[in-house]
Protein backbone atom coordinates (compact mmCIF):
# COMPACT_ATOMS: atom_id res chain seq x y z
CA UNK A 1 0.00 0.00 0.00
CA UNK A 2 1.30 3.45 -0.94
CA UNK A 3 0.35 6.63 0.83
CA UNK A 4 0.29 10.09 -0.72
CA UNK A 5 2.92 12.54 0.44
CA UNK A 6 1.72 15.09 3.01
CA UNK A 7 2.09 17.91 0.47
CA UNK A 8 -0.19 16.07 -1.97
CA UNK A 9 -2.76 15.45 0.76
CA UNK A 10 -2.64 19.12 1.64
CA UNK A 11 -3.21 20.00 -2.00
CA UNK A 12 -6.23 17.71 -2.18
CA UNK A 13 -7.72 19.19 0.98
CA UNK A 14 -7.19 22.72 -0.29
CA UNK A 15 -8.83 21.77 -3.59
CA UNK A 16 -11.91 20.52 -1.70
CA UNK A 17 -11.99 23.79 0.22
CA UNK A 18 -11.89 25.73 -3.05
CA UNK A 19 -14.89 23.78 -4.39
CA UNK A 20 -17.02 24.41 -1.29
CA UNK A 21 -16.07 28.07 -1.15
CA UNK A 22 -16.80 28.56 -4.84
CA UNK A 23 -20.25 27.03 -4.46
CA UNK A 24 -21.01 29.28 -1.52
CA UNK A 25 -20.03 32.35 -3.54
CA UNK A 26 -21.76 31.35 -6.79
CA UNK A 27 -24.55 33.99 -6.60
CA UNK A 28 -21.98 36.79 -6.48
CA UNK A 29 -20.36 35.48 -9.65
CA UNK A 30 -23.67 35.53 -11.49
CA UNK A 31 -24.06 39.24 -10.79
CA UNK A 32 -20.52 40.13 -11.80
CA UNK A 33 -20.08 42.58 -14.69
CA UNK A 34 -16.31 42.09 -14.92
CA UNK A 35 -14.58 40.94 -18.08
CA UNK A 36 -12.33 37.91 -18.61
CA UNK A 37 -9.46 38.81 -20.94
CA UNK A 38 -6.38 37.19 -22.48
CA UNK A 39 -2.88 38.28 -23.42
CA UNK A 40 0.26 36.64 -24.79
CA UNK A 41 3.16 36.25 -22.35
CA UNK A 42 6.22 34.07 -22.82
CA UNK A 43 4.69 32.29 -25.81
CA UNK A 44 1.59 31.31 -23.81
CA UNK A 45 -1.95 32.66 -23.79
CA UNK A 46 -2.70 33.86 -20.28
CA UNK A 47 -6.01 34.94 -18.74
CA UNK A 48 -7.04 37.53 -16.19
CA UNK A 49 -10.19 39.15 -14.80
CA UNK A 50 -10.43 42.93 -15.13
CA UNK A 51 -12.55 44.96 -12.74
CA UNK A 52 -13.24 48.57 -13.74
CA UNK A 53 -14.42 50.91 -10.97
CA UNK A 54 -18.05 51.92 -11.20
CA UNK A 55 -18.75 55.32 -12.79
CA UNK A 56 -15.04 55.81 -13.46
CA UNK A 57 -14.22 58.68 -15.85
CA UNK A 58 -12.23 57.83 -18.99
CA UNK A 59 -8.45 57.88 -18.89
CA UNK A 60 -5.69 55.93 -17.15
CA UNK A 61 -6.48 54.93 -13.57
CA UNK A 62 -4.36 53.53 -10.72
CA UNK A 63 -3.94 49.75 -11.09
CA UNK A 64 -3.77 47.00 -8.48
CA UNK A 65 -2.84 43.51 -9.67
CA UNK A 66 -4.06 40.96 -7.09
CA UNK A 67 -2.52 37.47 -7.35
CA UNK A 68 -4.43 34.46 -6.00
CA UNK A 69 -3.10 31.66 -3.81
CA UNK A 70 -2.40 28.04 -4.74
CA UNK A 71 -5.46 26.13 -6.02
CA UNK A 72 -7.57 29.27 -5.58
CA UNK A 73 -9.37 30.46 -8.74
CA UNK A 74 -8.92 34.12 -9.58
CA UNK A 75 -12.69 34.67 -9.28
CA UNK A 76 -12.67 33.23 -5.78
CA UNK A 77 -9.77 35.51 -4.82
CA UNK A 78 -11.86 38.42 -6.12
CA UNK A 79 -14.83 37.58 -3.90
CA UNK A 80 -12.70 36.47 -0.95
CA UNK A 81 -10.86 39.79 -0.60
CA UNK A 82 -13.70 42.20 -1.41
CA UNK A 83 -11.06 44.45 -2.94
CA UNK A 84 -13.51 45.56 -5.65
CA UNK A 85 -15.55 47.52 -3.08
CA UNK A 86 -12.48 49.58 -2.20
CA UNK A 87 -11.70 50.01 -5.91
CA UNK A 88 -15.21 51.31 -6.62
CA UNK A 89 -14.92 53.87 -3.85
CA UNK A 90 -11.35 55.00 -4.60
CA UNK A 91 -11.49 54.74 -8.39
CA UNK A 92 -8.69 52.27 -9.19
CA UNK A 93 -8.65 49.31 -11.58
CA UNK A 94 -8.10 45.75 -10.33
CA UNK A 95 -6.69 42.89 -12.41
CA UNK A 96 -6.86 39.29 -11.16
CA UNK A 97 -4.43 37.15 -13.21
CA UNK A 98 -4.99 33.38 -13.49
CA UNK A 99 -2.18 30.92 -12.75
CA UNK A 100 -1.72 27.88 -14.96
CA UNK A 101 -3.51 25.00 -13.20
CA UNK A 102 -4.29 27.52 -10.42
CA UNK A 103 -0.60 27.64 -9.42
CA UNK A 104 2.29 30.09 -9.75
CA UNK A 105 5.97 29.64 -10.44
CA UNK A 106 6.86 31.87 -7.52
CA UNK A 107 10.67 31.97 -7.62
CA UNK A 108 11.34 28.69 -5.81
CA UNK A 109 12.52 25.60 -7.68
CA UNK A 110 9.06 24.06 -7.36
CA UNK A 111 5.58 25.26 -8.24
CA UNK A 112 3.84 26.69 -5.16
CA UNK A 113 6.50 25.05 -3.03
CA UNK A 114 5.26 21.46 -3.42
CA UNK A 115 4.87 20.54 -7.12
CA UNK A 116 7.91 19.86 -9.37
CA UNK A 117 8.58 22.46 -12.07
CA UNK A 118 7.42 20.56 -15.17
CA UNK A 119 6.07 23.32 -17.43
CA UNK A 120 8.45 26.23 -17.64
CA UNK A 121 6.90 29.68 -17.50
CA UNK A 122 7.96 33.04 -16.15
CA UNK A 123 5.02 34.18 -14.04
CA UNK A 124 6.99 37.21 -12.88
CA UNK A 125 7.22 38.32 -16.49
CA UNK A 126 3.46 37.69 -16.84
CA UNK A 127 2.81 40.32 -14.15
CA UNK A 128 4.92 42.86 -16.05
CA UNK A 129 3.32 41.97 -19.40
CA UNK A 130 -0.13 42.41 -17.85
CA UNK A 131 0.84 45.86 -16.61
CA UNK A 132 2.22 46.82 -20.02
CA UNK A 133 -0.93 45.61 -21.81
CA UNK A 134 -3.24 47.69 -19.61
CA UNK A 135 -1.00 50.74 -19.94
CA UNK A 136 -0.98 50.36 -23.74
CA UNK A 137 -4.80 50.32 -23.74
CA UNK A 138 -4.92 53.55 -21.74
CA UNK A 139 -6.58 51.78 -18.80
CA UNK A 140 -3.73 51.85 -16.27
CA UNK A 141 -1.47 54.69 -15.12
CA UNK A 142 2.10 53.28 -15.04
CA UNK A 143 3.09 55.77 -12.32
CA UNK A 144 0.43 54.34 -9.98
CA UNK A 145 0.71 50.58 -10.49
CA UNK A 146 0.78 48.20 -7.50
CA UNK A 147 1.17 44.44 -7.00
CA UNK A 148 -0.23 42.32 -4.17
CA UNK A 149 -0.56 38.58 -3.59
CA UNK A 150 -1.87 35.97 -1.18
CA UNK A 151 0.06 32.81 -0.19
CA UNK A 152 1.50 31.34 -3.43
CA UNK A 153 0.67 34.69 -5.06
CA UNK A 154 2.46 36.45 -2.20
CA UNK A 155 5.65 34.49 -2.94
CA UNK A 156 5.36 35.59 -6.56
CA UNK A 157 4.82 39.20 -5.45
CA UNK A 158 8.04 39.14 -3.40
CA UNK A 159 9.89 37.59 -6.34
CA UNK A 160 8.70 40.39 -8.63
CA UNK A 161 9.70 42.99 -6.01
CA UNK A 162 13.25 41.65 -6.08
CA UNK A 163 13.45 41.24 -9.87
CA UNK A 164 11.25 44.01 -11.35
CA UNK A 165 11.20 46.56 -8.52
CA UNK A 166 11.07 49.53 -10.88
CA UNK A 167 7.82 48.43 -12.58
CA UNK A 168 5.49 48.80 -9.60
CA UNK A 169 5.31 51.64 -7.10
CA UNK A 170 4.52 49.44 -4.06
CA UNK A 171 3.95 45.80 -3.11
CA UNK A 172 1.93 43.85 -0.53
CA UNK A 173 2.12 40.20 0.50
CA UNK A 174 -0.25 38.15 2.65
CA UNK A 175 0.76 34.91 4.37
CA UNK A 176 4.21 34.62 2.80
CA UNK A 177 7.82 34.53 3.99
CA UNK A 178 10.71 34.70 1.53
CA UNK A 179 13.25 31.90 0.95
CA UNK A 180 16.48 32.18 2.94
CA UNK A 181 18.43 32.64 -0.30
CA UNK A 182 16.81 36.04 -0.82
CA UNK A 183 19.22 37.48 1.77
CA UNK A 184 21.83 37.26 -0.99
CA UNK A 185 19.85 37.08 -4.25
CA UNK A 186 17.28 39.86 -3.72
CA UNK A 187 18.89 42.98 -5.14
CA UNK A 188 16.07 45.31 -6.25
CA UNK A 189 16.94 48.08 -8.68
CA UNK A 190 15.33 50.67 -6.38
CA UNK A 191 13.97 50.86 -2.84
CA UNK A 192 10.86 48.70 -2.42
CA UNK A 193 7.81 50.01 -0.52
CA UNK A 194 6.20 46.84 0.80
CA UNK A 195 3.52 45.78 3.28
CA UNK A 196 3.60 42.26 4.71
CA UNK A 197 0.87 40.37 6.65
CA UNK A 198 1.36 37.06 8.46
CA UNK A 199 -0.75 34.97 10.81
CA UNK A 200 0.63 33.90 14.17
CA UNK A 201 -1.24 30.56 13.88
CA UNK A 202 -0.74 29.92 10.16
CA UNK A 203 -0.45 26.13 9.56
CA UNK A 204 0.46 26.53 5.86
CA UNK A 205 3.19 29.21 5.96
CA UNK A 206 4.22 29.39 9.63
CA UNK A 207 5.50 32.81 10.61
CA UNK A 208 8.61 31.25 12.21
CA UNK A 209 9.75 29.80 8.85
CA UNK A 210 10.11 26.20 7.70
CA UNK A 211 11.67 24.08 4.93
CA UNK A 212 9.66 23.62 1.73
CA UNK A 213 10.48 21.67 -1.44
CA UNK A 214 12.75 24.02 -3.35
CA UNK A 215 13.60 26.47 -0.56
CA UNK A 216 13.83 26.94 3.17
CA UNK A 217 11.73 29.89 4.30
CA UNK A 218 12.76 32.74 6.57
CA UNK A 219 10.63 33.75 9.50
CA UNK A 220 8.10 36.52 8.95
CA UNK A 221 9.93 39.09 11.06
CA UNK A 222 13.23 38.27 9.31
CA UNK A 223 11.49 38.78 5.96
CA UNK A 224 10.29 42.22 7.03
CA UNK A 225 13.72 43.08 8.42
CA UNK A 226 15.33 42.03 5.12
CA UNK A 227 13.25 44.52 3.13
CA UNK A 228 13.90 47.16 5.80
CA UNK A 229 17.65 46.68 5.28
CA UNK A 230 17.29 46.72 1.50
CA UNK A 231 15.44 50.05 1.82
CA UNK A 232 18.05 51.51 4.17
CA UNK A 233 15.53 51.97 6.97
CA UNK A 234 16.28 53.22 10.46
CA UNK A 235 14.59 52.15 13.69
CA UNK A 236 10.95 51.02 13.38
CA UNK A 237 7.90 52.16 15.31
CA UNK A 238 5.31 49.76 16.75
CA UNK A 239 1.56 50.12 17.16
CA UNK A 240 -1.41 47.84 17.76
CA UNK A 241 -4.77 47.31 16.05
CA UNK A 242 -7.62 44.82 16.57
CA UNK A 243 -6.05 41.34 16.57
CA UNK A 244 -2.76 42.68 15.24
CA UNK A 245 0.59 44.19 16.08
CA UNK A 246 2.17 46.41 13.48
CA UNK A 247 5.83 47.32 12.95
CA UNK A 248 6.47 50.21 10.56
CA UNK A 249 9.73 51.39 9.08
CA UNK A 250 8.92 54.87 7.75
CA UNK A 251 12.40 56.46 7.90
CA UNK A 252 13.86 54.71 4.88
CA UNK A 253 15.44 55.65 1.58
CA UNK A 254 13.34 58.29 -0.21
CA UNK A 255 10.18 56.84 -1.70
CA UNK A 256 10.11 53.64 0.36
CA UNK A 257 8.69 52.20 3.58
CA UNK A 258 8.07 48.79 5.14
CA UNK A 259 5.02 47.72 7.19
CA UNK A 260 4.75 44.34 8.92
CA UNK A 261 1.36 43.20 10.27
CA UNK A 262 1.40 40.29 12.73
CA UNK A 263 -2.18 39.02 12.74
CA UNK A 264 -3.49 36.77 15.52
CA UNK A 265 -5.05 34.38 13.00
CA UNK A 266 -4.39 31.64 10.47
CA UNK A 267 -3.61 31.42 6.76
CA UNK A 268 -6.28 33.99 5.92
CA UNK A 269 -6.07 37.77 5.54
CA UNK A 270 -8.11 39.77 8.05
CA UNK A 271 -11.49 41.02 6.93
CA UNK A 272 -13.99 43.66 7.99
CA UNK A 273 -16.36 40.82 8.88
CA UNK A 274 -16.43 37.02 8.61
CA UNK A 275 -19.13 34.53 7.62
CA UNK A 276 -19.86 30.81 7.27
CA UNK A 277 -17.42 30.39 4.37
CA UNK A 278 -14.59 31.76 6.54
CA UNK A 279 -15.59 29.33 9.31
CA UNK A 280 -15.39 26.44 6.83
CA UNK A 281 -11.98 27.57 5.64
CA UNK A 282 -10.71 27.87 9.22
CA UNK A 283 -10.86 24.06 9.58
CA UNK A 284 -7.80 23.80 7.32
CA UNK A 285 -6.37 27.30 7.26
CA UNK A 286 -6.86 28.57 10.80
CA UNK A 287 -9.14 31.41 11.93
CA UNK A 288 -9.88 34.52 9.90
CA UNK A 289 -9.93 37.63 12.08
CA UNK A 290 -12.40 40.47 11.71
CA UNK A 291 -12.09 44.13 12.63
CA UNK A 292 -8.98 44.86 10.56
CA UNK A 293 -9.57 44.84 6.79
CA UNK A 294 -6.66 43.74 4.57
CA UNK A 295 -7.77 45.57 1.36
CA UNK A 296 -8.28 48.83 3.27
CA UNK A 297 -4.86 48.59 4.94
CA UNK A 298 -3.13 47.69 1.69
CA UNK A 299 -4.73 50.49 -0.32
CA UNK A 300 -3.95 53.02 2.43
CA UNK A 301 -0.32 51.94 2.08
CA UNK A 302 -0.31 51.87 -1.73
CA UNK A 303 -1.71 55.35 -2.29
CA UNK A 304 1.26 56.89 -0.49
CA UNK A 305 3.51 55.98 -3.41
CA UNK A 306 3.56 56.95 -7.06
CA UNK A 307 1.74 59.59 -9.09
CA UNK A 308 1.17 63.18 -8.07
CA UNK A 309 -2.02 62.74 -6.00
CA UNK A 310 -4.40 59.98 -4.90
CA UNK A 311 -7.26 59.12 -7.23
CA UNK A 312 -10.53 60.94 -6.46
CA UNK A 313 -12.72 59.04 -4.02
CA UNK A 314 -15.81 57.36 -5.45
CA UNK A 315 -18.95 56.11 -3.78
CA UNK A 316 -18.90 52.54 -2.45
CA UNK A 317 -22.45 51.27 -2.25
CA UNK A 318 -23.58 49.04 0.58
CA UNK A 319 -20.51 49.34 2.77
CA UNK A 320 -19.03 51.96 5.07
CA UNK A 321 -15.32 52.76 4.77
CA UNK A 322 -13.05 50.99 7.26
CA UNK A 323 -10.58 53.08 9.23
CA UNK A 324 -6.94 52.08 8.63
CA UNK A 325 -4.99 50.62 11.51
CA UNK A 326 -3.23 53.92 12.13
CA UNK A 327 -6.51 55.27 13.48
CA UNK A 328 -6.64 52.61 16.20
CA UNK A 329 -3.23 53.65 17.53
CA UNK A 330 -4.18 57.27 18.09
CA UNK A 331 -5.00 58.38 21.61
CA UNK A 332 -5.53 62.10 20.96
CA UNK A 333 -8.51 63.97 19.50
CA UNK A 334 -10.30 62.59 16.46
CA UNK A 335 -8.31 62.96 13.23
CA UNK A 336 -9.90 64.47 10.16
CA UNK A 337 -7.13 63.84 7.60
CA UNK A 338 -7.63 61.15 4.93
CA UNK A 339 -5.94 57.80 5.48
CA UNK A 340 -3.12 58.57 3.03
CA UNK A 341 -2.22 61.80 4.84
CA UNK A 342 -2.51 60.25 8.28
CA UNK A 343 -0.13 57.42 7.38
CA UNK A 344 2.40 59.81 5.87
CA UNK A 345 2.58 61.97 8.98
CA UNK A 346 4.88 61.46 11.96
CA UNK A 347 3.87 58.73 14.43
CA UNK A 348 1.20 59.65 16.92
CA UNK A 349 2.25 60.16 20.56
CA UNK A 350 2.32 57.03 22.73
CA UNK A 351 -0.61 56.30 25.01
CA UNK A 352 -0.50 57.63 28.58
CA UNK A 353 1.02 55.28 31.12
CA UNK A 354 -2.36 54.61 32.74
CA UNK A 355 -3.96 53.39 29.48
CA UNK A 356 -3.69 49.60 29.10
CA UNK A 357 -2.18 48.23 25.87
CA UNK A 358 -4.68 46.93 23.34
CA UNK A 359 -4.60 43.10 23.46
CA UNK A 360 -3.76 41.17 20.32
CA UNK A 361 -6.89 39.07 20.90
CA UNK A 362 -10.24 40.48 21.94
CA UNK A 363 -10.90 37.57 24.33
CA UNK A 364 -7.60 35.74 25.04
CA UNK A 365 -9.18 33.59 27.76
CA UNK A 366 -12.16 32.37 25.74
CA UNK A 367 -12.71 28.71 24.87
CA UNK A 368 -12.51 29.58 21.18
CA UNK A 369 -8.84 30.48 21.69
CA UNK A 370 -7.94 27.39 23.71
CA UNK A 371 -7.00 25.26 20.69
CA UNK A 372 -4.45 27.88 19.66
CA UNK A 373 -2.44 27.24 22.80
CA UNK A 374 -3.14 30.61 24.39
CA UNK A 375 -2.64 30.47 28.16
CA UNK A 376 -5.43 32.20 30.15
CA UNK A 377 -4.32 35.42 31.75
CA UNK A 378 -4.77 34.05 35.29
CA UNK A 379 -2.39 31.15 34.60
CA UNK A 380 0.36 33.10 32.93
CA UNK A 381 3.68 33.65 34.64
CA UNK A 382 4.59 37.29 35.23
CA UNK A 383 5.90 38.76 32.01
CA UNK A 384 9.63 39.65 32.09
CA UNK A 385 10.47 43.33 31.79
CA UNK A 386 10.81 44.43 28.16
CA UNK A 387 14.36 44.89 26.84
CA UNK A 388 15.79 48.33 26.36
CA UNK A 389 14.69 50.04 23.13
CA UNK A 390 18.26 50.16 21.85
CA UNK A 391 18.70 46.39 22.21
CA UNK A 392 15.40 45.69 20.41
CA UNK A 393 16.38 47.99 17.57
CA UNK A 394 19.73 46.26 17.18
CA UNK A 395 18.12 42.83 16.94
CA UNK A 396 15.80 43.99 14.16
CA UNK A 397 18.46 45.82 12.17
CA UNK A 398 21.39 43.43 12.34
CA UNK A 399 22.33 41.30 9.29
CA UNK A 400 20.74 37.86 9.06
CA UNK A 401 24.20 36.21 8.96
CA UNK A 402 26.49 37.48 11.74
CA UNK A 403 29.27 39.56 10.22
CA UNK A 404 27.54 39.89 6.84
CA UNK A 405 27.39 43.40 5.36
CA UNK A 406 24.11 45.26 5.30
CA UNK A 407 22.70 44.91 1.72
CA UNK A 408 21.80 48.58 1.51
CA UNK A 409 21.49 50.02 -1.99
CA UNK A 410 24.50 52.02 -3.17
CA UNK A 411 24.00 55.76 -3.11
CA UNK A 412 20.81 55.69 -1.04
CA UNK A 413 20.81 57.93 2.03
CA UNK A 414 18.30 57.05 4.77
CA UNK A 415 15.97 59.87 5.63
CA UNK A 416 17.05 59.63 9.27
CA UNK A 417 20.70 60.36 8.44
CA UNK A 418 20.17 64.11 8.52
CA UNK A 419 17.62 64.06 11.35
CA UNK A 420 19.32 63.07 14.63
CA UNK A 421 16.47 64.57 16.65
CA UNK A 422 13.90 62.35 14.93
CA UNK A 423 16.16 59.34 15.41
CA UNK A 424 16.30 59.99 19.13
CA UNK A 425 12.52 60.35 19.29
CA UNK A 426 11.94 57.02 17.52
CA UNK A 427 14.46 55.25 19.73
CA UNK A 428 12.44 56.30 22.75
CA UNK A 429 9.18 54.76 21.53
CA UNK A 430 7.82 52.08 23.90
CA UNK A 431 7.99 48.50 22.78
CA UNK A 432 4.83 46.54 21.94
CA UNK A 433 3.63 44.09 24.60
CA UNK A 434 5.03 40.55 24.30
CA UNK A 435 3.30 38.08 22.00
CA UNK A 436 1.15 35.27 23.47
CA UNK A 437 2.96 31.97 24.12
CA UNK A 438 3.56 29.90 20.95
CA UNK A 439 0.86 27.43 19.95
CA UNK A 440 1.39 23.67 20.08
CA UNK A 441 1.61 23.75 16.28
CA UNK A 442 4.81 25.77 16.54
CA UNK A 443 6.33 23.30 19.01
CA UNK A 444 5.54 20.33 16.82
CA UNK A 445 6.93 22.01 13.73
CA UNK A 446 10.15 22.97 15.51
CA UNK A 447 10.70 19.46 16.83
CA UNK A 448 10.02 17.97 13.40
CA UNK A 449 12.96 19.87 11.99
Amino acid sequence: MHFAKPSCLLGALLAMLVVFSSLAAAPAMAQSQDSVRTLASGGLTREYILHMPKNAPPGPRPLVIAVHGALQPAGMMQRYLDLDAVADREGFVVAYPKGLNLLWNDGRSSIAGFIPLLQKRDDGRFMVDLLDALVAEGIADPSRAYLMGFSNGGFLTAFVACRYAERFQAYATMMMTVPVGYAESCRPSKPVPILLMNGTYDPIVPMFGRPTPGARLMSADATAALFARLDGCSAPERTTAPHARITRWNDCAPGSAVAYYEIAGGHQPPSQSTDAVDALASVLLGPRRSGLDAPEEIWSFFERFGGTAPAPAMEMAGRAPVMPASAFASTGPARTEPASTALAMAPVPPAPAAAPARPILSAPTSLASAWQGIVPEAERAPAPPPPAPAAATASLDRPITPGAPMPRQAGLVPAMAAQPVAATRLAQLPLAPPLPPPSPLRSRAASAQ
